[in-house]
């Protein structure tokens, strides 16, 4: 008898635990949807993608800013679209982003001479932050990608409605000294010029412009960039930063890491990851081959999931 009573109560606890994981596994979730527009600033028509949990409750946007070099709203580079797959993710951890065509993707001929990177970032990431604050949002962030990672910290410290932000694959040294080690790395025998050239970039000031071009930019263009103090900028904003760094980034060195470890290691609201298999561009695959980035790849679940803690974080109103 208490072996037929064992096997009842064993078959009425099976029938329900069954039936809680078809109902939970009916529970409907939240529909993401995109809203595809354009943002015109100063004469410029740039595509723009706002990907949302529509749910009519206020979710956590971050702003996507791609790196150096005309991007389009996905950073795509061959087969690879690593900000739209960041925007995917995301959003399935219920964050709201928001992504655009960097102006120096269609719009090039409108760049002259003198301009630099209020042109090429700030005047149209500071708009695409205006449509965010529209949006119902819980909280505001910023991730930058390479040399996004450095306009986001200068970003953030001008605007005090940045609640934190992410630095993937970017580095607080002058973009004019890493492309000295890349260009000498590849070409060895002319390792002095490429010195001499990030010279004369890290030293261009406004006062002193002529129209020179170092590394294809103008004089004009490095005094913009020579403005920036990416440590400082930081410090000076004093709100959650999150530092990804990588390895196996065949497009930063050695050097990047230690600076971000030097200036931040105690810092409380600072948090520092390395990863020994995560490519420039995020994927797990050597992009020093040229064919490697025309593949189809997964973005790594890891990086989401660290994106996504960090920007679903509480967030304690001043």
């Amino acid at each position: 008898m208490k072996r037929i009573i064992f096997a009842l109560l064993t078959l009425i606890f099976c029938l329900c635990s069954c039936s809680h994981r078809q109902i939970c596994k009916e529970e409907p979730k939240a529909t993401v949807s995109e809203k595809e527009f354009i943002i015109k600033n100063e004469g410029c028509e740039l595509n723009a993608t706002y990907t949302y949990v529509d749910d009519e409750k206020a979710h956590p946007a971050v702003l996507l800013i791609a790196g150096s070099g005309p991007s389009d709203l996905n950073g795509t580079i061959g087969n690879l679209k690593p900000l739209y797959d960041i925007a995917s993710g995301l959003a399935k951890e219920g964050i709201n982003t928001l992504r655009i065509d960097k102006r120096t993707l269609n719009h090039a001929s409108s760049f002259k001479v003198s301009s630099g990177l209020n042109e090429e970032y700030f005047s149209d990431c500071k708009k695409a932050l205006e449509f965010l604050k529209e949006q119902n949002i819980s909280s505001l962030y910023l991730l930058g990608h390479s040399m996004g990672g450095q306009i986001a910290a200068e970003l953030a410290k001008n605007d005090p409605e940045i609640d934190g932000i992410i630095l993937f694959n970017s580095s607080a040294r002058h973009l004019a000294d890493i492309m000295y080690d890349q260009l000498s790395l590849a070409d060895p025998d002319n390792a002095s010029y490429y010195r001499a050239y990030a010279e004369l970039a890290k030293d261009c000031s406004l006062s002193s412009a002529k129209g020179y071009y170092y590394f294809g930019a103008s004089d004009y263009y490095w005094s913009s960039y020579n403005e920036l103090d990416t440590i400082k900028s930081i410090q000076e904003s004093n709100i959650s930063t999150l530092i990804i760094n990588s390895n196996y980034d065949r497009q930063s060195f050695p050097e990047d890491i230690s600076l971000w470890q030097e200036n931040f290691r105690s810092s409380e609201n600072v948090s520092i990851y390395v990863y020994d298999d995560i490519s420039h561009f995020g994927y797990k695959i050597d992009t020093s081959e040229p064919s490697s980035i025309y593949g189809e790849y997964e973005f790594p679940s890891e990086l989401i999931d660290q994106f996504s803690d960090f920007l679903n974080q509480p967030h304690v109103e001043d």
